[in-house]
């Protein structure tokens, strides 16, 4: 049985400084570029992702980067393997991914997104870089504080829901399961996204992290951390399983 039981702080990221670098780039595009965007509804469609250059992490990888320093095995079922963590594999709320699509709208133009539904806003999103939509997830849930599941539930480990989650905030797993869901939402498919338990060699305590795999790169998101970080920063972190929605494995260090 895996617990968490941490003694983390974390640092929310204000959004503001990030819609301002969001509206700047947008405006770099050019005002023909933004009108033949608008007039378009499926401007974030497989064809203008590849013409713009934009990674398309709408599809799975045949592989994943050897996450600090590890191989990984898959072993079958998260819910099986891992029980408590039932909560990783339900969809994302409906009312968690509308107030996320409100503050992914204040980043595009208005004409892009004027009476646009949550799926249309997320579709239109997909314009950004797969690192300006993965900072876009990881300020929106740094918002939320960092709370121990013993001071949350009277549990030692529990596994919130989203919903749950940015109601009442939550520990690392809870940041690491929302940011997943976010990303799902957003365009990424979960082949390229591991929810990973960690040992912090640091620290000596038990952590989890999200990591994703775009650009032949693993990026981490992750709460003690402010912005997303190649996952080769964390030397210290020595991966024990990792979780892609209902899919479990692993991690095992290479003999030396």
């Amino acid at each position: 049985m895996i617990a968490f039981s941490l003694n983390e702080s974390l640092t929310g990221v204000p959004m503001e400084r990030r819609i301002l670098e969001r509206r700047e780039f947008l405006a770099a595009l050019g005002a023909g570029a933004i009108a033949g965007l608008a007039a378009s509804p499926s401007w974030a469609s497989a064809a203008s992702v590849a013409a713009v250059g934009i990674e398309d992490v709408s599809k799975p990888v045949s592989s994943f980067p050897a996450l600090f320093g590890t191989r990984e095995y898959f072993i079958g079922s998260t819910v099986k393997k891992l029980p408590r963590a039932r909560a990783a594999i339900k969809p994302l709320e409906a009312e968690i991914a509308a107030n996320f699509a409100q503050t992914v709208a204040k980043t595009l133009p208005i004409s892009a997104v004027r009476g646009g539904t949550t799926e249309a806003i997320f579709e239109a999103a997909g314009a950004f870089s797969p690192h300006e939509r993965m900072r876009m997830v990881n300020d929106f849930a740094n918002q939320m504080p960092y709370i121990e599941d013993i001071d949350n539930y009277g549990l030692r480990d529990f596994w919130a829901d989203t919903a749950t989650f940015f109601k009442n905030g939550g520990d690392c797993k809870d940041f690491a399961m929302a940011k997943f869901k976010l990303l799902e939402k957003i365009g990424f498919h979960p082949a390229r996204m591991r929810i990973v338990l960690v040992l912090d060699q640091d620290r000596n305590r038990q952590h989890a992290v999200l990591t994703v795999n775009t650009g032949d790169e693993a990026w981490m998101l992750d709460s003690l951390i402010r912005d997303v970080k190649p996952h080769q920063i964390a030397d210290h972190y020595r991966p024990t399983v990792s979780l892609s929605g209902p899919r479990l494995y692993l991690h095992v260090a290479p003999k030396a």
